[in-house]
């Protein structure tokens, strides 16, 4: 089974959000396969993404990428983050009492 991660992409040249990935399985088995792969994909990594008190839970990489409708280039920053499994999703009813 491969490792689970997010993608989340930034436009850091004019410093706004691009999109995600949402969760899903690479194709990587071991964290360092994915690394590279990641480096191959989006470039230098430039940063670590922690959490809490310094628990590191992905990378951050950065390259410089051309806008799909002109020829003029953004620096595009890729938050990777790494997960046990998928989001577990809870509905929680809380219902209105009617008084008669």
């Amino acid at each position: 089974m491969g490792i689970l991660i997010e993608e989340n992409y930034i436009n850091k040249t004019e410093g706004h959000r691009i999109g995600d990935s949402g969760i899903y399985e690479t194709w990587c088995e071991t964290i360092g396969e994915l690394f590279l792969a990641m480096q191959r994909e989006y470039g230098r990594c430039v940063s670590k993404v922690y959490i809490g008190e310094g628990t590191q839970i992905g990378w951050v990489f950065e390259k410089r990428q051309k806008y799909q409708d002109c020829n003029e280039t953004y620096l595009q920053e890729t938050w990777i983050t790494l997960h046990n499994s998928k989001p577990k999703r809870i509905v929680e009813y809380d219902y209105l009492e009617l008084k008669s």
